[in-house]
């Protein structure tokens, strides 16, 4: 079925971008705007099928246009979070309508084809126009219920219009590629992990294509691909040069998820939906069979100056085609209506299964006859239910495991050192398999990667270890670009950074570039050939680390790192439309206002009823998640001096040195739901970059985060096995929380629960040791908690007064926190006051309702996190 994009693009411009700010004549502006993008566009055109139904799957019912027009007042527009549900003003400017028109022109000036055009604006348009009004980006679709923008609801209908263009309707098709976890964290060093991550990612846009090259990028409702690196890639493949081409560090960080959700014809018995499907499949497995390929064509080159390894490969094809699993699943939208969905629950009516969709539907009976629109709006919450029934396939089809083949070979090798389901590559006879690992370690090299002399890997560890060329040359970035420092070398990035700027020329890539080589682990040696298996360093790097360690201002290096995972709370419920805010908080005042003056009960049950979901919210969310893993926190870990693994949506891995750990992770939470504080100056649920107020999951969404403090010679696969249990362990607290896993090198493990109002005092003893203070009362404190925590609080309290005025005064001066009232006056609290106060918040957080914690469990848990405080700012060799 071929798609007609000029239909497309005139979906796409059926309604003004500045619509909100004069809604009279704004169908005029419409087809005026299609001109100025080289198309003639009637006003019969306007409100196509896939118009109506964008709005009627996402929009309140509303009374006509002739009985409630909402615009802007006194040069502001009312707007919604469109998911906190909070309400601000929006400053606007009057209307200029050449100045919208002269923005499509420029950006479709030149393009020769439809669907070039749409593609340009689709990516450019909402852009350019912020660089003359930032507000562009932010204004409503609908003024009565401003909680999504415009372009929401653009993208919503071009995507529908695609998919309407076949005879049965439209179909969501799912998509999941997996497994995740176990591929990314099957991993040796800092390069692996990240060469995992971005090879999901890689292979999850190619499972995109055949949908984005046929139906365009309107077609996804997850996640947003507007701005995307890979996705700019290709428009700019497609001949869309005023793309401006992603820089090689965006390419670099994989913000793709493994997972897609979008709309498509459905066609007779759904064979054009289930064909595409297959087709996404098949070209997820090409891709990541010719990667193998290469690969291997590449050990095969380097291996033939050996003799007696021809048949190393007799399992690769076989491990290849068996790892990874594609679900896909397609839900008919036009044969899924309400009494379909209600004989798929088992009930007897709508009203049984989505109570509060049916509610919503009695607001539109609840309008006058004389008031009522002249399209139906009782499909309310239909979406959300289609929305959850497609879910619940999707989950049903992933329990279903294959089961692969059991090997052919009477005689196979041992198991991978990496991934052990898989067996090694090469002979199966011991001696014969070390001498071909020998000649693996000794003569492959594909780029910068190499196996180490005691490595055993499967085909898809190989595969996963020397992806990097392959993957920088699909990208079109330079290998060299790809560099990514190893553990030693992120345990010390900030004090590297400190170095430098004391005078010290100790930058990796520099001495990389010079030299050729660079090893974090050199920091650390007694001798410059410390290690027999590596090079050793070059003498003008040995001498200039012997200065810097012996520096007075730098001291030795921290040899502790962090790894940092963090995940949003209750996501699927967000997806499901549980988290959305109540009707009456989406509603602009004089909405709510002609609801109220009806005197229905009907109106007042609506009210109470949450916001159903529906493409254009679904879209929104996409769009904070987008957001956040693509423009916020790959800033915020290279604030930290840290290295980003991945930031999928509201998943995120990223390593960064000890010190820096606490203040990267709140930084990191506050910018997920947009705290106005913590953003840059935006108003709360958004977060600033230059001029643009990028939104967020807003001030109701949360998010929970694990920490893993571990030494940089500890092996990787232990260390994000400890970062995962502590995100797990901060969820199974109560959420919204931080938990922090301590792995000395000396063996003691520790984990302590740190909420999220507590970071910033933890983040304070975290600076007060890095600046000298004594740590002896936190470690006694600790010392003595057994026999305490038997003891009344207040006898706590006492004790770790105490302690804390034993100190020195320098201590006591970097541990005190300024003033806090007392009876009713100002008094400048002692050290040991301070921390008792601060001993009292942190009780008053942990047996809270949320956390439910006893008095003596989280007074010991105090404790430790005054000593985890100090090994964040002391970590050296301990």
């Amino acid at each position: 079925m071929s798609l007609d994009w000029s239909d497309l693009l005139l979906a796409y411009l059926h309604e003004p971008a500045d619509k909100a700010l004069e809604i009279k004549g704004h169908e005029g502006r419409a087809c005026r705007y299609a001109e100025a993008a080289g198309l003639e566009m009637r006003p019969d055109q306007l409100h196509g099928p896939e118009d109506q139904l964008a709005s009627s799957v996402e929009r309140l019912p509303m009374p006509s246009s002739h009985a409630l027009v909402v615009g802007p007042h006194d040069g502001h527009l009312t707007m919604v979070h469109p998911l906190s549900g909070q309400r601000y003003e929006l400053e606007v400017g009057p209307l200029d309508e050449a100045e919208v028109a002269t923005v499509i022109q420029e950006i479709t000036v030149g393009l020769d084809s439809p669907q070039k055009k749409f593609l340009a604006l689709w990516r450019l348009l909402s852009e350019r126009l912020a660089e003359q009004k930032p507000y562009f980006p932010l204004l409503p679709a609908d003024t009565r219920v401003p909680d999504h923008t415009v372009w929401h609801h653009l993208d919503a209908a071009a995507g529908l219009k695609a998919a309407l263009s076949g005879p049965r309707g439209a179909a969501m098709l799912s998509f999941a590629l997996g497994p995740v976890q176990p591929f990314i964290e099957a991993a040796r060093s800092v390069r692996d992990l990240w060469s995992g991550s971005m090879l999901l990612s890689w292979l999850a846009f190619h499972g995109m294509r055949p949908i984005l090259e046929e139906y365009g990028p309107t077609a996804f409702i997850y996640p947003s691909l507007r701005g995307t690196p890979l996705v700019d890639r290709w428009l700019i493949q497609q001949g869309l040069d005023k793309v401006t081409a992603p820089s090689s560090e965006m390419m670099r960080s994989p913000c793709l998820p493994n997972r897609f959700l979008a709309v498509v014809p459905w066609e007779s018995q759904g064979t054009s939906a289930q064909a595409l499907a297959e087709r996404c499949t098949e070209v997820v497995r090409n891709a990541w069979r010719d990667l193998a390929s290469r690969v291997r064509q590449e050990i095969d080159r380097a291996l033939k100056k050996c003799e007696g390894f021809d048949d190393w490969a007799i399992l690769w094809d076989q491990q290849i085609e068996e790892f990874f699993s594609v679900t896909t699943t397609v839900l008919p939208l036009a044969e899924c209506g309400d009494e379909r969905i209600v004989r798929l629950f088992g009930e007897e009516s709508f009203a049984n299964v989505f109570p509060e969709a049916a509610a919503l539907r009695g607001l539109a009976e609840a309008i006058p006859e004389k008031d009522r629109p002249a399209f139906d709006q009782s499909s309310t919450g239909r979406w959300q239910a289609q929305l959850e029934i497609s879910a619940r396939l999707m989950e049903a089809c992933r329990t279903v495991r294959h089961i692969p083949p059991s090997t052919k070979h009477k005689s196979v090798p041992g198991k991978c050192s990496l991934m052990g389901t898989f067996e090694q590559m090469g002979p199966a006879r011991l001696e014969a398999s070390r001498k071909f690992w020998e000649a693996m370690s000794e003569h492959v090299r594909i780029g910068r990667d190499r196996v180490r002399k005691q490595e055993r890997l499967c085909a898809v560890a190989l595969t996963k270890r020397f992806a990097p060329r392959f993957l920088a040359a699909a990208m079109r970035i330079e290998e060299n670009e790809l560099r990514t420092p190893d553990t030693a070398t992120v345990a010390a990035a900030q004090w590297l950074k400190n170095a430098c700027e004391n005078g010290f020329a100790l930058d990796p890539d520099q001495i990389r570039d010079e030299h050729e080589q660079w090893s974090g682990q050199w920091l650390y040696w007694t001798r410059p050939d410390q290690d027999k298996d590596e090079e050793p360093v070059p003498k003008e790097v040995w001498q200039t680390i012997l200065k810097a360690r012996g520096d007075k201002r730098l001291g030795p290096p921290p040899a502790y790192y962090a790894i940092l995972m963090m995940d949003g709370d209750h996501m699927g419920r967000w997806l499901s439309g549980e988290m959305s805010p109540l009707v009456e908080e989406v509603l602009h005042p004089e909405a709510k206002t002609y609801f109220q003056g009806l005197n229905d009960s009907r109106v007042e049950l609506a009210f109470k009823t949450r916001r159903p979901l529906g493409p254009a919210r679904h879209a929104a969310i996409s769009e904070a998640l987008g957001n956040f893993a693509l423009h916020v926190v790959p800033k915020i870990v290279k604030e930290h001096f840290g290295t980003l693994i991945y930031a999928g949506g509201d998943d995120v891995l990223a390593m960064v040195p000890a010190a820096q750990a606490l203040a990267c992770a709140r930084k990191l939470r506050r910018a997920f739901s947009g705290d106005a504080e913590a953003n840059g100056g935006a108003r709360n649920g958004y977060y600033k970059i230059g001029q643009r107020e990028l939104l967020m999951m807003g001030p109701a969404a949360t998010a929970s985060c694990g920490l893993a403090i571990v030494h940089h010679k500890e092996d990787l696969r232990f260390a994000l096995q400890q970062a995962r249990h502590a995100e797990q362990a901060a969820k199974a607290a109560g959420r919204n929380a931080l938990q922090i896993a301590v792995c000395r090198r000396s063996g003691e493990h520790t984990s302590v629960l740190c909420p999220w109002e507590f970071t910033p005092t933890a983040e304070h003893w975290v600076t007060a040791f890095v600046h000298g203070a004594s740590d002896r009362w936190a470690y006694q404190l600790y010392g003595e908690m057994k026999t305490l925590e038997g003891l009344p609080v207040g006898a706590v309290r006492s004790e770790l007064i105490r302690q804390v005025e034993r100190s020195e005064k320098s201590t006591k001066d970097l541990l005190r926190i300024g003033e806090e009232r007392s009876e009713g006056e100002d008094k400048k609290l002692s050290a040991g006051e301070a921390l008792a106060h601060q001993f009292d918040l942190y009780l008053g957080h942990l047996r809270s309702p949320r956390f439910q914690w006893s008095e003596q469990r989280a007074m010991a848990e105090f404790a430790l996190l005054c000593q985890t405080a100090s090994f964040l700012a002391r970590g050296r060799t301990h």
